[in-house]
């Protein structure tokens, strides 16, 4: 292809995402995306004083919402801006109710170990620039992130958001280029952008060297290292699906993922097989923690982890089956709500990756949407054998649980409303956990939770 023809493909694919003439029609063409959303979460404990705070079981209302604008692109080029918040509405919520809390800890303000249970705060996590490119986005500032590492986990008020950059391409046939790179990001109950290990779930030596909220008193700590993350997904074989994806964290950790899903229709019934296996490599991380205190071989944090999921989907109906098993030599460093284990043998509230834990979950969904317009179930089953001898790297493999055996159920509730009510979503959430106390944690953690949502589109 000549110089020529070339300058003119690149004109014509400029020309092609641009929707807006001007400036002034690039703002009024532009999209709002609205949402209306409430919840309220109810935990019931065994052993209230398990939880080392003692105080009546945990509960919260909250109610907020998120409003989103995005221009038109104006050649190539868009923006946009979104604010969320969350509100405690009639100071229904008291500060006592959260004596206990766990999972409802981020429907209100928090700052590192600081909790404000009952106070609503709001936050500017989008304000992004993009530029579309014949089949490749380019976008940059705070947006929410989406790779096997980070994820917006938008199960509470507010999700959670990055500060950097993203580059997803589908210029190859069959084929998706992603690379992201962040050097912020926001938790849910958080209204600051922190630094790549200001985060809860980060484990506790890494956050504590650098300078985070949970941090504070050394001015002498450096900010943590950023993180880069690049994946390609392939779908060039019929009902196959291919990834691979890597990710740096630098003089800390790295890992490498390989995903491979396949799905073929038998009579009715569409079946569907996958699995995920992770290598995790030591680089610098392994000195912070000195995993050999808790209980592992040495001070390698190497590991590694696989899982493997089987569906049947038949009509109505569909069926999960899956298992994991991380290795005995470390903890899966998983700190960004990116679930090592998501999608697999993950459930509500339950981390499953740190080391040696096995685990098995069994999941049935059903749409009565033929019987009752738009109701929908999920009911799901899943057994964690973790090894007590192992001591979690964070509170994202522990969970104030310690490191006994959990058996859980979950039944989730669906209901979307039809007619002039159509934009309306209604969910009610429940979770049933055993959690079998050890010679070390002997206490009795086992509790129940509610979860009682509605979301409002429009």
């Amino acid at each position: 292809m000549s110089k020529i023809s070339i300058a003119a493909a690149l004109l014509m694919s400029i020309s092609a995402a641009q929707a807006a003439d001007d400036l002034a029609s690039a703002l009024s063409e532009g999209k709002w995306e609205k949402r209306i959303r409430m919840q309220y979460f109810y935990t019931d404990w065994d052993d209230n004083s398990a939880t080392g705070k003692n105080g009546d079981d945990a509960k919260g209302f909250a109610a907020g919402g998120s409003l989103i604008y995005k221009t038109a692109p104006l050649y190539g080029f868009s923006a946009a801006l979104g604010a969320y918040t969350t509100l405690n509405p009639g100071h229904w919520t008291d500060a006592g109710d959260g004596a206990t809390a766990t999972t409802s800890l981020d429907l209100f303000k928090r700052a590192g170990s600081q909790k404000f249970y009952g106070q609503g705060f709001g936050v500017l996590a989008q304000s992004y620039l993009e530029y579309d490119f014949a089949r490749t986005k380019i976008k940059g500032g705070r947006f929410l992130m989406t790779n096997p590492w980070i994820m917006p986990n938008d199960t509470k008020m507010i999700p959670i958001a990055v500060e950097g950059a993203q580059i997803i391409s589908n210029d190859i046939p069959n084929t998706t280029i992603q690379m992201d790179y962040a050097n912020k990001f926001k938790e849910r109950g958080e209204t600051y952008f922190g630094n790549m290990a200001d985060g809860l779930d980060v484990p506790n030596a890494i956050r504590l060297k650098y300078n985070t909220h949970y941090n504070t008193g050394d001015e002498a700590n450096s900010q943590a290292p950023d993180v880069l993350i690049a994946g390609v997904t392939n779908r060039s074989i019929d009902g196959f699906e291919l990834k691979v994806w890597g990710m740096h964290w630098d003089d800390l950790v790295e890992q490498v993922m390989l995903e491979a899903d396949y799905a073929v229709e038998a009579g009715d019934f569409i079946l569907g097989f996958g699995g995920r296996y992770i290598q995790q490599f030591d680089q610098g991380a392994g000195e912070l923690i000195k995993p050999v205190n808790n209980g592992d071989n040495d001070n390698s944090i190497d590991s590694s982890l696989w899982a493997l999921r089987a569906t049947a989907n038949y009509g109505a109906a569909k069926v999960l089956v899956s298992a994991s098993q991380t290795s005995e030599d470390g903890d899966m460093i998983s700190p960004w709500r990116g679930f090592s284990t998501g999608g697999y043998t993950r459930s509500k509230t339950v981390t499953d990756w740190n080391a040696n834990t096995k685990s098995f979950k069994i999941l049935g969904e059903y749409d009565f949407d033929e019987y009752i317009s738009g109701l929908s179930t999920i009911l799901s089953y899943s057994h964690y054998d973790r090894d007590p001898s192992k001591k979690p790297y964070s509170k994202a493999t522990n969970r104030g649980f310690a490191n006994g055996d959990t058996n859980q159920w979950n039944l989730d509730i669906i209901q979307k409303l039809s007619g002039n009510f159509k934009d309306i979503e209604l969910k009610a959430r429940f979770m049933d956990q055993d959690n079998k106390p050890t010679a070390l944690y002997p206490l009795q953690t086992s509790n129940r939770e509610m979860r009682l949502e509605a979301n409002y589109r429009f």
